[in-house]
């Protein structure tokens, strides 16, 4: 059995996984503010891992693998491990925020994914471009959630009011239209 050129499947598992991660850390980040941060600083290894997983696997049967590029990628993502580590400090004495923390380095990981993009494996070029794009919308979201939520709960309301207004008015011209019965109309 032959290997494929261009193994798109593996590319596309590593992908599919970075960025489903990426949008549950978002998802865990906005709920749980404090396991958000936990779970972003537990997860850049995994990150470092699959890419390096990648990189071995598009690369084990070519000419192209060797350990002075492997101690690169190894190198790259170790380097991002040692600044998590770095805001880790920073949140334990007091200077970021959980939130802020996590938010970060959701774009730290962003741009080491990218550069992994630019010299390691073209995939990861989109995926660092979504998830910093993740990383603005859980800030905005989080900047303006209360700014948001209030136009969107008065619509929400407006439209439950026209709903029920719309079936009780339906209601009605149904009641309009069935005959109505006189009380001596039924025996003869």
């Amino acid at each position: 059995m032959t290997q494929p050129t261009h193994p798109w499947g593996a590319r596309l598992g590593v992908g599919i996984a970075m960025l489903t991660l990426a949008f549950f850390g978002l998802i865990l980040t906005d709920v749980q503010t404090a396991g958000g941060w936990d779970y972003w600083k537990w997860i850049v290894p995994f990150y470092g891992l699959m890419a390096l997983w990648l990189s071995w696997y598009l690369r084990r049967k070519k000419s192209s693998l060797s350990l002075v590029t492997l101690w690169h990628e190894v190198l790259h993502w170790f380097s991002l491990i040692v600044f998590v580590f770095l805001i880790s400090m920073f949140v334990h004495i007091g200077i970021f925020s959980r939130l802020l923390a996590g938010l970060c380095v959701v774009t730290l990981l962003a741009q080491a994914v990218f550069l992994a993009g630019i010299y390691i494996e073209r995939i990861f070029l989109l995926i660092g471009i979504l998830l910093a794009l993740f990383a603005g919308f859980a800030a905005f979201l989080q900047e303006y959630l209360y700014a948001l939520s209030v136009p969107i709960l008065l619509a929400a309301v407006g439209a439950i009011a026209w709903a029920i207004h719309r079936s009780r008015k339906s209601a009605k011209q149904q009641d309009s239209l069935k005959p109505h019965h006189t009380e001596g109309e039924g025996k003869k």
